[in-house]
C-alpha cells in the first residue's frame, strides 16, 4: 500500500500545468530532432553524390616491365667469393660458364666485405639487364647498382649461397654448332683436307686442317677427341665416321678434334646417317624490370 506522501506527490505530477509542460516539452524535442536528422541525411547523401565523401581509388600496383634478356655471351661476368670457403668462386665461374655466360675474373672478395645474401649482382645503369639475367641463375641473389659506365656486373658470393639454378635440359646439337679440328695421322698426303671438306659439306664448321698436333698413330678408323661438355657434339660426329672411337679429354668448350687413322675409307654414306630430332621452339629469354619506386 502507497503511503500518503507518495498519494499526494503522485497528485502533483498529473495537475493540468504538468501535464501540459511535458506534452509541450516533447513538441519542442521532436521539433527539433526530426529536421536535424532529416537535415544531416540529406547533406551527407549530397557530399556522396557530389564525390566530397568517396574513398580514393586505390594507387594501381606496378608491374615490372619485362624485356627481352641480353644475350648472356654479350657480356663479362666477374666472380668474387665472400662466403670464406676456398674455391666457392671457381664454382660459381665454372657454373655460369655451363650456362653461357661470358667469366672474366675470380677472386676473393676485400675482406671487409659481409654478404649474407646467396650473392649481391654489382652493376652500372647500363648493366641492369644484365645483372638480372645473372641474379636469375642464383636464388635469392641480391642487386647493388655502382657508378659503374660499362655493362660488366660483379658477382660476390655470399654466406646464403646453396647453389645455382638447375641446368635446362641440353638440346642435342646440329652439325652447325659443332666446331671440328680434322687431323691427319696416316702416311696418306692431304687426306686430313679431303676429310675436312667433306664433313664440311654437311655442315660442320671446320676449323683446323693439319697432322696431329699431338702426333698420335692411329690405326684404327679415327678418334674423336672431347671435352666434358663436349660429349653431344661428339656422339653427333660420330654418326658421321664408322668405326670412330670417343676419347675425353680435358678441354673446355664443345670443339671437337677428329682424328684421322690408318683404318679409315670413307664417312658413312648420308642417307645412312640417322636424321636430326625435330627441336621444339624455346621461348625467348627475357627480364624484369622492377618498379621505379621499389
Amino acid at each position: 500500500m502507497m503511503s500518503q506522501g507518495a498519494e499526494d506527490m503522485d497528485d502533483e505530477d498529473r495537475t493540468p500545468t504538468r501535464v501540459w509542460r511535458r506534452h509541450r516539452l516533447r513538441q519542442i524535442m521532436l521539433f527539433v530532432t526530426v529536421p536535424g536528422v532529416l537535415l544531416g541525411t540529406a547533406s551527407i547523401t549530397a557530399a556522396y553524390s557530389s564525390g566530397w565523401m568517396t574513398p580514393a581509388p586505390p594507387k594501381a600496383a606496378c608491374q615490372p616491365t619485362v624485356v627481352p634478356a641480353p644475350a648472356r655471351g654479350s657480356f663479362t661476368v666477374n666472380v668474387m667469393n665472400a662466403t670464406g670457403v676456398s674455391g666457392t668462386a671457381a664454382k660459381v665461374a665454372a657454373g655460369l660458364g655451363k650456362r653461357k655466360f661470358s667469366v672474366g675474373g675470380i677472386s676473393n672478395a676485400p675482406d671487409s666485405w659481409y654478404v649474407t645474401p646467396s650473392a649481391v649482382v654489382h652493376h652500372g645503369p647500363k648493366g641492369l639487364d644484365q645483372a638480372l639475367l645473372v641474379a636469375s641463375q642464383i636464388p635469392g641473389a641480391k642487386l647493388f647498382e655502382d657508378t659503374r659506365t660499362t655493362r660488366t656486373v660483379d658477382v660476390v658470393v655470399g654466406l646464403g649461397f646453396k647453389g645455382l639454378v638447375p641446368l635446362p635440359a641440353r638440346l642435342k646439337p646440329i652439325p652447325s654448332e659443332v666446331a671440328v679440328n680434322v687431323y691427319n695421322t696416316t702416311y696418306k698426303t692431304g687426306l686430313a683436307k679431303t676429310v675436312a671438306d667433306q664433313v664440311a659439306a654437311r655442315g660442320f664448321k671446320v676449323k683446323d686442317v693439319s697432322n696431329d698436333p699431338l702426333r698420335t698413330l692411329q690405326l684404327g678408323t679415327a678418334v674423336i677427341r672431347y671435352g666434358e661438355d663436349g660429349d653431344l657434339a661428339a656422339a653427333l660426329l660420330k654418326q658421321h665416321v664408322p668405326g670412330a672411337q670417343l676419347l675425353k679429354d680435358d678441354r673446355r668448350g664443345t670443339g671437337l678434334d677428329l682424328v684421322i687413322g690408318n683404318a679409315y675409307t670413307a664417312l658413312v654414306p648420308l642417307a645412312e646417317v640417322p636424321p636430326l630430332p625435330a627441336r621444339p621452339k624455346l621461348p625467348t629469354p627475357t627480364v624484369a624490370r622492377p618498379c621505379a619506386d621499389s
